[in-house]
């Protein structure tokens, strides 16, 4: 797993990267997700695109109490501004997030402050 998470981490600024790598190793399944969303990050947002960050976050499980949620966190970071950074990520998932359907990683977009 050790030449994916190297993959990984050339297409992503990844924070905690032995946790990332871990929860990588126990949802194998991500990984391709992963290099697949990247490549189409980098298609719609193009010369817009800042960095994309990858981090591995957790929350309560409300339904659960002994459970915490984990996933991993993209935050697709772009100089543009909200509108039209919104549009993009419209995009983003109609044309290919949206028949993912993956619950174990969320995509955000963070546009320049105005």
């Amino acid at each position: 797993m050790s030449q994916e998470i190297t993959h990984v981490e050339e297409m992503f600024t990844v924070f905690n990267a032995p946790i990332v790598e871990v929860f990588i190793d126990d949802n194998p399944h991500l990984y391709p997700i992963l290099t697949d969303a990247y490549e189409h990050i980098v298609k719609i947002f193009g010369k817009h695109l800042q960095e994309i960050e990858l981090r591995h976050e957790t929350e309560p499980d409300e339904e659960n109490e002994q459970n915490d949620l984990e996933y991993l966190s993209l935050t697709i970071k772009t100089s543009l501004k909200a509108r039209e950074a919104h549009k993009l990520q419209d995009k983003f998932d109609d044309e290919w997030w949206l028949d993912v359907e993956e619950d174990l990683i969320v995509i955000s977009v963070e546009v320049r402050e105005e």
